[in-house]
């Protein structure tokens, strides 16, 4: 049970780490022209925008600027941990 718990949690931050590369590649493609209207941004930005939208609407932007990327792997980093604290937890409790 133990090694399914480890597992689970490389798991979950191999995923984690994932998403945060897409959503660090999606903040980048705004400094190219054009960049988020190939068919690579189009793409990029259908697994983003959802996630994104939520912080959208909890953190205004400022001036030109939204703060939805940064919120969202803060966000992100905080599951992981919690994650990580949840599944020791039950792998000492097992033990």
């Amino acid at each position: 049970m133990t090694q399914i718990l480890i597992w689970l949690l490389q798991i979950i931050r191999w995923g984690i780490s994932a998403y945060s590369t897409v959503l660090l590649v999606y903040a980048l493609m705004s400094w190219l022209p054009g960049a988020r209207s190939s068919k690579f941004g189009y793409f990029i930005s259908s697994i983003v925008e959802p996630y994104l939208d939520i912080f959208r609407r909890l953190i205004p932007s400022v001036g030109m600027m939204s703060f939805s990327v940064v919120a969202g792997i803060l966000f992100l980093n905080l599951v992981e941990y919690g994650a990580q604290v949840v599944i020791l937890f039950l792998i000492r409790l097992l033990n």
